[in-house]
């Protein structure tokens, strides 16, 4: 029993070291994840995909008011199922 203790002493003792490098490791992730995303927005890519979900939003309305050409193959015409 008394290595038993031991051994989860030092399995502790271990965990406890290792966690400014863990929360080290989750800040570097959370950056690399930020990076990415922003870098997204200056593609295109992103902003082909929003396209439909804008077109066909009734809160989004307002961006689509005027006369845009590139909207028109993306808007479902009410009750109408994409497949």
């Amino acid at each position: 029993m008394k290595l038993f203790m031991s051994l989860v002493d030092s399995l502790l003792r271990l965990s406890a070291s290792l966690k400014t490098l863990g929360v080290h490791l989750i800040r570097v992730a959370i950056f690399i994840i930020f990076v990415w995303i922003e870098g997204l927005k200056f593609f295109n890519y992103e902003a082909e995909g929003i396209v439909p979900f804008v077109a066909n939003s009734p809160f989004m309305s307002f961006f689509y008011a005027k006369d845009a050409p590139e909207y028109k193959e993306y808007k479902l015409k009410e009750g109408e199922v994409d497949v």
